[in-house]
């Protein structure tokens, strides 16, 4: 995805005091949450994770291209079924206000019932990756968001947005990720259009606009990725893996239903990826991302005991990942069992990678960076 920084100055770095992350006295003693910028250097050796993975979850459809929408019509559409993730990142490219709409439409004689199940919706915006970033926070901030649902007769619409669409200036992104469950086919479709145009007759008459240079569009199964790690953690060597990157498990690929030719999501966004693993150190170990792939602004979970806690990537900047090294620690880990949940942010580039490492090495400390 192409990333568009407005200039922003960093925010001083004040590493976050070790705080009680779980809300209980026994589970503050298993995790320390000091967010610290790193650097990774080129001589570190980390050994692969061995893991065991399984993919299920949701149809994920995915609309990103056009990113820069230059022309009015369908950007992405597809009938489905049951339970369905839809992940859209689109640019107004043109001068005047337009109008991003996202309808779901009753093609069957018989009535539906959807429901929206969980949403991370954001912009529109000129700072494309604190877009990006704040939608993930909107979609990871609860595990029981407010739910919405309705029933649709024969022919009938309902628009995801905000019951009308979302109107973009020139240069401005929309992008977000919905979570849905349709009880019969259904059909969605992403559309750009002017800020007065009647939303179910442009769908019925609108033309589908082809993709850009970046084939980032398309219909993919099983949209949720977990990963188990085999052997705990001791801390005797740093282990790393690597997710959203064209190794090991790799791109999810599917059909892009608008031309019937398969698709390919590089980077895999709108997949939702849960990482399991048990930490076995006598003292605790340092879990950090590095975003190898360039600059990324997200959030993630980390999950211990039965608690969740909500963590932006990075907590001390919009973004990281300026340098190859580039690198955050999240938390010093004590013993336990933990998962890690997190899905690649709109605006922001993969892949990343996820180290574990004895608290006792040592790696760099890093400073955010300032505009001149």
């Amino acid at each position: 995805m192409m990333i568009k920084l407005k200039k922003w100055r960093a925010l001083a770095i004040a590493v976050l005091a070790s705080f009680n992350l779980w809300g209980s006295a026994e589970a503050a003693s298993n995790v320390r949450i000091t967010q610290i910028p790193l650097s990774i250097p080129e001589s570190f050796v980390a050994k692969d994770a061995s893991v065991k993975f399984k993919a299920s979850g949701p149809t994920l459809l995915f609309s990103d291209s056009p990113e820069m929408v230059y022309h009015n019509g369908i950007l992405y559409r597809d009938t489905v079924q049951g339970r369905v993730r839809l992940f859209y990142h689109h640019v107004n490219a043109v001068a005047g206000t337009k109008k991003l709409a996202i309808l779901l439409k009753n093609e069957q004689i018989r009535p539906l019932h959807y429901k929206v199940l969980r949403q991370g919706i954001a912009g529109p915006g000129y700072n494309y990756m604190e877009v990006g970033k704040e939608s993930q926070r909107n979609y990871f901030a609860s595990t029981e968001q407010q739910q919405s649902s309705g029933s649709l007769s024969f022919g009938h619409s309902v628009e995801l947005l905000s019951g009308r669409g979302v109107l973009l200036d020139t240069e401005q992104l929309a992008t977000g990720t919905i979570d849905l469950e349709l009880d019969r086919p259904t059909q969605i479709s992403v559309m750009l259009c002017e800020p007065l145009s009647d939303l179910e007759l442009f769908n019925d008459a609108a033309t589908l606009q082809p993709m850009d240079e970046h084939p980032l569009r398309g219909t993919f199964t099983k949209s949720d990725w977990e990963y188990t790690l085999k052997q705990p953690i001791d801390g005797a060597k740093p282990v790393k893996l690597k997710l959203a990157g064209s190794e090991g498990t790799g791109y999810i690929k599917g059909v892009d239903a608008t031309t019937k030719l398969s698709a390919e999501n590089y980077g895999n966004y709108g997949v939702v990826y849960r990482v399991n693993f048990t930490v076995a150190s006598e003292r605790p170990l340092s879990f950090i991302l590095n975003p190898i792939g360039g600059y990324f602004a997200g959030y993630g979970v980390l999950e211990h005991e039965g608690q969740r806690q909500l963590i932006a990537l990075p907590e001390y900047d919009l973004c990281l990942g300026e340098t190859v090294e580039e690198a955050v620690e999240l938390a010093k880990l004590k013993a336990g069992k933990y998962s890690f949940v997190w899905s690649p942010p709109g605006a922001s580039n993969l892949p990343i990678e996820l180290i574990w490492r004895s608290s006792k090495s040592r790696l760099n400390k890093a400073y955010a960076r300032s505009d001149a």
